[in-house]
């Protein structure tokens, strides 16, 4: 006979084993019982996956966000797998991260691509069974370009002399601003310092050099156009302007004073002959005391002959002196 001892708790427990038979001495027979239950070791439990979480919950233009799985208990030896997905193209996730081993948390990354209008995105995570999920608002982002001016204006400029001035392009949206063209038109004019397609990430600014170097006089006009993926301009216009006039020359003369002179010297009279001519022109109204002479009446690709005569205080004048022969480009 077997007495089997199956406690329900904790502690000590006492009962009686009572025989009956036909024995002559002890046809009735009582056995005392006693045992002790004890606690035991409960089975562990094992982790379960908890929660899914972002650092941001609200996403504008191309970023990454900074996202992590948490278990309900550290990982076991090997480490649990954790199945990652997105319901919106715009959000990639990994497929999978692993929570290693004694580890009750890992982290990825979310990585977000810009949206033209308002969106949304569940980021779900799964493992043993169990799945809990993320929201993730994704905000509209427009590429924005700016331009500093848009009228450039050079005013008088010589002829065969570049002029430059400087047109500031900036990205002023929430998304990077791609400018595909920088066309110009207008005979004088001409750009520099920017070399489409290029993309200027928002905050970023680029400087586009216009020139102005006109080969004829009178007034010239041109414009740049600006072509770009700016949701607010995507084909913008810097209109140009300027005027060209021939170069300002002059002749500067100077002589020496006559080393001995019966009469003094009061001054100085300028004559001026264009070549080809044989009429001397007296250039100056009054007396020049001094020994030198500017003439600024000076025509482009014009050649002038030059003499000086020195007068006394009666305005008799001297011999004419050597002649001074200048061309003008």
């Amino acid at each position: 006979m077997q007495v089997r001892f199956a406690p329900a708790a904790a502690g000590a427990v006492k009962g009686e084993l009572t025989l009956s038979s036909n024995s002559s001495t002890s046809p009735s027979a009582a056995v005392s019982l006693s045992g002790t239950g004890t606690a035991g070791t409960p089975s562990p439990v094992p982790p379960a996956l908890s929660a899914v979480s972002c650092s941001s919950t609200s996403m504008t233009g191309s970023v990454s966000d900074a996202c992590t799985v948490t278990l309900s208990a550290a990982a076991p030896s090997g480490g649990l797998t954790v199945s990652l997905s997105s319901n919106n193209t715009a959000v990639t996730v990994p497929a999978i991260v692993t929570v290693a081993a004694n580890a009750d948390s890992a982290a990825f990354t979310a990585d977000v691509s810009w949206v033209a209008s308002a969106q949304t995105a569940v980021l779900t995570a799964s493992a043993s069974g169990v799945s809990k999920v993320f929201d993730l608002q994704l905000n509209a982002a427009t590429p924005s370009l700016g331009i500093s001016v848009i009228t450039v204006a050079f005013g008088n400029v010589t002829l065969d002399t570049a002029a430059t001035q400087s047109v500031t392009l900036s990205s002023t949206g929430t998304e990077p601003v791609t400018i595909s063209a920088a066309i110009v038109t207008g005979a004088a004019f001409a750009v520099s310092g920017l070399t489409p397609p290029l993309t200027l990430n928002p905050g970023q600014a680029a400087t586009l050099t216009v020139q102005f170097d006109p080969t004829v006089t009178g007034a010239a006009t041109g414009q740049v156009s600006i072509a770009s993926n700016s949701s607010t301009n995507p084909s913008a216009v810097v209109s140009l302007s300027g005027t060209g006039e021939s170069a300002a020359y002059q002749v500067d003369l100077s002589w020496d004073a006559p080393s001995t002179s019966e009469d003094p010297v009061a001054g100085y009279n300028v004559y001026r002959e264009p070549s080809g001519s044989s009429t001397y022109q007296l250039l100056n109204s009054s007396a020049v005391s001094q020994t030198a002479y500017v003439d600024t009446t000076v025509q482009s690709g014009q050649t002038y002959n030059y003499f000086v005569e020195s007068a006394d205080a009666s305005g008799e004048e001297s011999s004419p002196s050597n002649t001074y022969t200048a061309t003008i480009p």
